[in-house]
């Protein structure tokens, strides 16, 4: 079984669940933040998140528990809803969407 990494940025944790209770708050926290408008809602921004997100999903190999899991896709779906309020989606989604527009019109 794969050893699970309880280090993100330089703080190490004493488990599992100590770490996924921090990195959902810092998330949380990033996502109220740019809410209420304290720091801009810019792809950097978004991405300090994302980052946390990705590292707890690897951290539980994939499958986020139970107990975590509706936080989790929570915080997921905001991070969505902020990327489509500022129109800063992938550059390719962009062009994609352009073009069906195009043959729309």
């Amino acid at each position: 079984m794969k050893q699970v990494r309880l280090k993100y940025e330089n703080v190490e944790y004493g488990s599992l669940e100590e770490m996924a209770s921090a990195l959902l708050n810092e998330v949380n926290e990033q996502i109220v933040r740019m809410d209420l408008g304290d720091i801009q809602n810019s792809r950097e921004e978004r991405n300090y998140a994302k980052f946390r997100l990705m590292h707890l999903e690897r951290s539980f190999q994939g499958e986020i528990h139970e107990q975590y899991r509706s936080i989790y896709n929570s915080l997921w779906s905001q991070l969505y809803r902020l990327e489509h309020q500022c129109n800063d989606a992938n550059p390719l989604l962009k062009i994609l969407i352009e073009r069906l527009r195009a043959r729309d019109v």
